[in-house]
């Protein structure tokens, strides 16, 4: 019986050695931290859980000090033990900020707004954080790629004298997401086989990451974010906030961008886009190339669609409001019939009284 137990015992310990698990992971009370980060996405008020592992991959994070400038960069990935993203550091006390970004890849570049280079630690304000799609993929005619699956986040805290603070860091969607397929009626329902490409024109590619917009605990409603009055400084804060950051819409950051699309057997164009978010006020014009059957693009290209899609004009109808959309992601139908293109939600979803039926143009 006592050989058993030990032989139980030797294979416990042998597991958790072979995990790289601290046997006394969960006793790190004797703290060697002062402050826990918990990052948290529960999928824009969507999930009961946290569902941060299921679409984040690792986050960059920038701690800003009470005077607002960068205290610290480092990288956080998920806990092989407790499969939580946790950020755990020792910081003196005082009141901090963080500014966090998801997925990040060498595509999108976080600056300071000031100098244009790299964040500086003891340089750098918070307020200056910026974030542009600098080295997007680009395509000989100058159009751009697609960005990452971005995801941000931001929260204040305070550091206390004694004991460890825990603070929950709420993390959204900071992409524009578009999926589209696209049908017709009538003699354009035989395309050829070959290659085809869609372009969307009129993106912002550019963020300040700092907050514009708060959704405040319990509420389903946005408002502009106010940093004296928002910034709480709290020691111990599980509350859910998301954050919306700045997005950077002016003339000299749009891009256009160009994705290559699916044709099926059924002659149905299936395509995708992932882009920076954007605003109210853009414009995004869509649509679709046919570039042959050995895919060389060029100026002559033959444009598919009767026109050019508006889909700033599908969001006002459906009264969309971009700037305070936690998630923007959209899966849309697209018929064309003749010189008439009819735009739905994907899933069937339908508005009865729209003129002639759901005629766009």
């Amino acid at each position: 019986m006592r050989d058993g137990l030990r032989y139980i015992l030797l294979l416990t310990v042998g597991a958790f050695l072979l995990t790289g698990c601290d046997v006394d992971m969960y006793e790190r009370e004797i703290c060697t931290y002062t402050v826990q980060l918990q990052y948290s996405y529960n999928e824009e008020n969507k999930a009961p859980d946290n569902r941060i592992t299921y679409w984040i991959t690792a986050i960059d994070e920038y701690i800003f000090d009470e005077n607002e400038i960068l205290y610290s960069i480092r990288r956080v990935t998920k806990d092989m033990c407790t499969e939580h993203f946790n950020s755990e550091m020792q910081l003196p006390p005082g009141q901090y900020s963080i500014v966090a970004v998801g997925n990040g890849d060498t595509r999108s570049v976080v600056f300071d707004a000031r100098t244009g280079r790299e964040p500086a630690i003891g340089v750098t304000r918070r307020e200056d954080m910026d974030m542009s799609l600098r080295n997007a993929d680009r395509f000989p005619d100058g159009s751009a790629g697609p960005c990452e699956e971005l995801f941000h986040g931001y929260r204040t805290f305070t550091v206390r004298e004694l004991g460890a603070s825990r603070i929950q860091v709420d993390m959204i969607n900071a992409h524009f997401q578009l999926r589209f397929r696209i049908t017709w009626k009538g003699t354009r329902a035989t395309l050829p086989f070959g290659d085809y490409y869609a372009v969307i024109e009129q993106i912002p590619s550019s963020y300040g990451l700092m907050p514009e917009y708060l959704f405040p605990k319990n509420s389903f409603v946005a408002e502009p974010y106010d940093h004296p009055r928002h910034d709480t400084f709290l020691s111990e804060n599980y509350d859910v906030l998301h954050h919306i950051p700045h997005v950077c819409y002016s003339e000299d950051n749009l891009l256009t961008h160009t994705n290559s699309t699916y044709l099926n057997v059924d002659r149905e164009i299936w395509g995708q886009f992932v882009n920076y978010r954007i605003k109210g006020e853009t414009r995004p014009m869509m649509t679709l190339y046919y570039a042959g059957e050995d895919n060389t693009r060029a100026n002559g290209d033959e444009m598919i669609l009767p026109r050019p899609i508006d889909l700033g004009a599908y969001f006002e109808w459906y009264g969309i409001n971009l700037d305070h959309e936690l998630k923007q992601e959209y899966a849309l139908e697209i018929l064309v019939d003749g010189n008439q293109i009819v735009i739905t939600p994907m899933g069937g979803l339908t508005i009865a009284d729209w003129t002639d039926g759901g005629i766009l143009y």
